[in-house]
């Protein structure tokens, strides 16, 4: 196929496009937001203090330049002062003088009173420290407050209290605001493009391996892509490739192999006409071809069975390539957020090698499951159960499951370790899709592995819902599924079925659990008779 069949394939909602480019987006206004908490407040507090300032010093002046005629009670002198100071400060409300004894003294920039000190709306005349901070009259009105004790040589006279309006402060804050605006839309305007051409960079090979994954999936072996990059991004394209490319040579030799088949069985048919004539002979001969015949009929339904598992592979690589997009998602968000280290780039690129590997690998099974000259020997049950919950990591990361695995790892089995493998990955990939459909918000999956006498039990046991009574007893046979049209084909627990019957000499059970189901290996123990 050429790049345009993989550009319009692309096209339509890419959901993977749109969470890597709304993470994107979101961080970046999770930015701003937090630049914008974090400068506002520093700003607020900054010009808090310029009014603190400018209090504090017209509050020293106003003593100090009424000092004598506190000392002697010159209240006209008092008055006349500090209205010459709310005329040349207009930012000043009012002013409140209130000695300890006598009459407390109000100006404000329209005229003055006297007020007894022991009247109520008066600042105490004890004040031992200054105090200060915007308040609210009763009005509603906001305004800056500042309080602090009248002394002259370490004796207490009295109080003063100066208001100041806010009108230049609330100014300030309306003006950083709208700052924090014009920056945030800056912003967006420049940061966004950089953005979607990086997301679109990053994800736009991935759903084009995945259409033409899916075109795999339907029967189409001619489905290749065209991606060069030198990264994983390219070596993942080859293989996929070379899969597409064994997968054609498989379906080419199991045609060949059919029509050999039937050449063979007109043969043998001719030849059983043929010895008709005679009875003893021809009775004796028929037994011994009647079981070579069988042999190739039972030959025939294994290769049957081949043809099923190509159409199984692309159900398998599913879940690789979604962890292999939760590895590169996690990339993004790593590099964005400035914590991409050279030690998690290393982990990063480890894990998507080892998802790729896996992908190879699990071809190579499929492959090599039906030939002759596989041989058995023992393997560590804990590193094959690993092997396959690390290619469901990443999707169960996903979906919010989680996956605990009780397993010993000094047991051993005899066996073909990559079978086995592949038989718990079948059984986590129908876990997880039960929880999925019965919408569980708390998925988990448990994995145990318990001995009983000289037979080892591997429990997969998930709270899906559990399968209907009625069809407890027909989820192992072939083509039967329980989802949807498309969305499974039924191969799975057969072939898990299979392997564990065939190959490793075992029995796979299934039954209802307390919230879903539980599949059971049933396996002899190394060195067991």
């Amino acid at each position: 196929m050429t790049r345009d069949w993989n550009v319009l394939h692309w096209l339509p909602a890419n959901r993977m496009f749109l969470r890597v480019f709304s993470l994107f987006g979101g961080l970046l206004l999770a930015m701003t937001l937090i630049y914008g908490a974090l400068i506002i407040p520093l700003q607020r507090d900054s010009l808090l203090k310029v009014m603190y300032s400018q209090a504090s010093t017209v509050s020293r002046s106003i003593i100090q330049a009424c000092s004598d005629a506190m000392l002697t009670d010159d209240f006209g002198f008092i008055v006349e002062h500090n209205l010459q100071v709310l005329q040349s400060n207009k930012s000043i409300e009012s002013v409140v003088i209130v000695p300890k004894r006598g009459v407390a003294v109000h100006i404000v920039p329209g005229g003055w009173n006297m007020q007894e000190t022991k009247k109520g709306g008066l600042p105490d005349a004890n004040v031992e420290k200054e105090s200060y901070g915007v308040v609210k009259s009763a009005g509603g009105k906001s305004f800056y407050r500042y309080v602090a004790p009248i002394r002259f040589s370490g004796v207490g006279w009295g109080t003063i209290q100066i208001d100041f309006n806010t009108n230049e402060y609330e100014a300030n804050i309306a003006e950083m605001y709208r700052q924090l605006f014009y920056i945030s839309i800056l912003a967006v305007l420049a940061i966004l493009p950089v953005g979607y051409l990086f997301t679109l960079w990053l994800t736009r090979p991935i759903a084009t391996i995945s259409a033409a994954a899916s075109r795999v999936a339907m029967g189409d072996l001619g489905a290749h892509v065209s991606i060069v990059r030198k990264d994983e991004i390219g070596q993942l394209s080859k293989s996929f490739n070379q899969m597409v490319d064994a997968l054609q040579d498989s379906r080419n030799v199991l045609q060949n192999y059919n029509l050999e088949l039937e050449r063979k069985v007109a043969e043998r048919t001719s030849e059983l006409d043929e010895l008709n004539r005679t009875l003893d002979q021809r009775v004796r001969d028929e037994i011994a071809k009647r079981k070579e015949q069988e042999n190739l009929l039972i030959h025939q339904s294994r290769l049957a069975a081949m043809g099923e598992m190509i159409g199984a592979i692309a159900h398998q690589w599913r879940q690789p390539l979604n962890a292999l997009s939760l590895v590169l998602q996690n990339m993004l968000m790593q590099h964005r957020m400035g914590q991409l280290t050279d030690e998690s780039m290393n982990r990063m690129e480890a894990k998507a090698s080892q998802l790729v590997d896996r992908m190879s690998f699990t071809i190579d099974e499929f492959r090599n499951f039906f030939k002759p000259g596989k041989h058995p020997e023992l393997f560590n049950l804990a590193l094959a159960v690993k092997s396959a919950a690390d290619i469901m990591e990443g999707v169960f990361k996903n979906h919010n499951i989680r996956l605990e695995i009780e397993c010993d790892d000094k047991i051993e089995l005899f066996g073909l370790a990559g079978e086995f493998s592949q038989v718990v990955l079948n059984l986590l990939s129908n876990a997880k899709d039960a929880i999925i459909e019965s919408n569980q918000r708390g998925g988990y999956v448990h994995v145990r592995a318990r001995q009983f006498e000289n037979r080892l039990l591997v429990d997969v046991e998930d709270n899906g819902g559990g399968i209907e009574p009625a069809i407890l007893n027909k989820v192992f046979e072939p083509y039967f599924s329980t989802k949807d049209e498309g969305k499974g084909s039924g191969i799975g627990l057969y072939m898990s079925k299979m392997i564990v019957e065939n190959s490793l000499k075992g029995r796979l059970e299934v039954a209802n659990a307390a919230e879903g189901a539980r599949f059971t290996i049933n396996l002899p123990l190394a060195g067991a008779s």
